[in-house]
């Protein structure tokens, strides 16, 4: 029997007052999973997933590289959790890790005592780390760990140098600090925005010395104290000139500025390298990162500074806990990211990302060779490749135009949604979108994924990239505008 809640005090009893039980919301059909995530969780959201087709889709299980859905179907997953499942779903060491704390009892929240998850997963980080970058601090995303950056920096270059400097393409996160330091305008011009900050080009080391020095005072030392950087763009896939990363070191080291590195996409031998930042041989002042650390089970991220930057914002006994969070350092979270930690190191992950990054980058470059009328661009490194299509057509736009104008700011996506909706209902293939307006289809699969899986993604792309393209998105169109 269902049973039913209402409290006396609410306007109206929705959904009949149901109360859902754990068992309730494993078996939600998709009609009423539709109704739901639009009366309780996000509207646009719900017509988003109807109009791609998704709504319809009913995820059981997932293992490894694959998603199983209730009717059967085996989906290739492609997109890796945008970037969370390094390792794939459900990696039997993940999943005994923390089978092992809930058994033993362990105490979940070490806020009176001492963590030796927190210890030992700290003392990881500073040996896979290159140079002094040693003292760490655990949150729950990577957006809180930019903020926390941020607030070290500022401890550590005082009151006279606040200014931050960030670079166009960027995207650190969506709360307010991180917004303000990102360049996805839809995501910022809502908002207010923190004082302070200044946007530069991504790639040009010289415009972060030429704002560095219109900001110098008579006293000859620049206000600008930060500078957040993206090794590379992982929201966009956007990769930095030969040398650019030794030049910012370099301008960072002459005007004593704290160089923070956002890995929270790359980290982890997503790009064939632990770090991204790494292919130049480069040490920041203070890594944030996340995603791929909670071996796809743990909401964990952090950041780790180098000793001299910590010890001075932080170091005094006074200052020790200036900066906290409640559900930092949580025990389970810190002994699922030492569990991928160590699965990373002893699959020797980062050099397989390398090998197997350059067995699919060369063939997707293959693919954008075969279909140019198509494709714009092939870019990626390791196992995170982007194809980007050109965009919506004159003839799909002016059809798109005669039978629902209101509709034309949706398909800004236009060609990377076909794509990636052919992908899925045709080809049991998940990819996702780049996050810009750019129609940048990527594919960032786990780092455990066999060249038999890429061969499978591979030819369901050229399938889809082979299909009369007008006719596609015609189809596409007919499909959204039905629903």
């Amino acid at each position: 029997m269902v049973e039913l809640y209402c409290p006396g005090n609410k306007r109206r009893c929705m959904n009949n007052g149901r109360w859902y039980k754990l068992e309730d919301a494993e078996n939600i059909l998709s009609r009423e999973r539709i109704y739901l995530t639009r009366e309780y969780v996000n509207p646009g959201m719900a017509s988003m997933f109807k109009m791609l087709g998704f709504d319809k889709l009913w995820a059981h299980s997932a293992r490894g590289d694959y998603i199983f859905l209730e009717d059967g179907r085996k989906i290739l997953d492609m997109t890796g959790g945008n970037c969370v499942l390094g390792l794939g779903h459900n990696h039997p060491r993940i999943l005994a890790a923390r089978k092992h704390m809930a058994q033993e009892n362990r105490l979940e929240i070490c806020k009176s005592f001492l963590s030796p998850y927190v210890a030992a997963l700290a003392a990881n980080m500073a040996n896979i780390l290159p140079g002094d970058l040693q003292y760490s601090f655990f949150c729950n995303s990577g957006a809180e760990s930019i903020e926390g950056a941020l607030k070290m920096a500022e401890k550590y270059q005082g009151k006279k140098k606040q200014g931050i400097v960030y670079t166009d393409h960027s995207f650190h996160g969506k709360t307010h600090a991180a917004m303000s330091i990102s360049s996805m305008d839809e995501s910022r011009n809502c908002f207010h925005l923190l004082d302070g900050c200044f946007r530069i080009p991504y790639g040009d080391a010289h415009a972060l010395r030429r704002i560095v020095e219109s900001r110098t005072k008579e006293k000859g030392e620049s206000d600008i104290g930060v500078f957040v950087l993206e090794a590379v763009h992982g929201t966009r896939l956007i990769f930095p000139p030969q040398g650019y990363l030794k030049e910012i070191r370099r301008i960072c080291d002459e005007y004593n500025i704290v160089l923070i590195a956002d890995e929270i996409y790359t980290g982890f031998g997503r790009t064939g390298y632990w770090f991204a930042f790494e292919s130049e041989g480069i040490v920041p002042d203070i890594v944030c990162y996340s995603k791929t650390f909670g071996g796809g089970k743990a909401s964990i991220a952090g950041y780790t500074a180098r000793k001299e930057v910590f010890i001075r914002a932080y170091g005094a006994p006074q200052d020790s806990m200036i900066h906290s969070s409640t559900f930092s350092g949580m025990s389970e979270e810190c002994a699922t990211a030492i569990e991928a930690l160590n699965i990373i190191k002893d699959n020797n992950l980062v050099e397989r990302s390398a090998d197997m990054g350059e067995y699919l980058g060369s063939r997707l470059k293959e693919l954008g060779a075969k279909y140019s009328k198509k494709v714009k661009e092939v870019r990626g490194r390791g196992l995170l490749w982007g194809l980007e299509l050109y965009p919506l057509g004159s003839k799909a736009r002016s059809l798109v135009e005669k039978v629902a104008p209101e509709k034309l700011p949706i398909f800004s996506k236009l060609t990377g949604g076909v794509v990636l909706a052919e992908l899925l209902h045709s080809h049991d293939i998940l990819a996702y979108l780049g996050f810009s307006r750019r129609n940048l289809v990527v594919f960032s699969p786990s780092l455990l994924i066999e060249r038999e899986d890429l061969d499978k993604a591979l030819e369901g792309l050229d399938e889809v990239l082979a299909k009369n393209w007008f006719v596609l998105v015609k189809n596409f169109i007919g499909n959204i505008l039905s629903r």
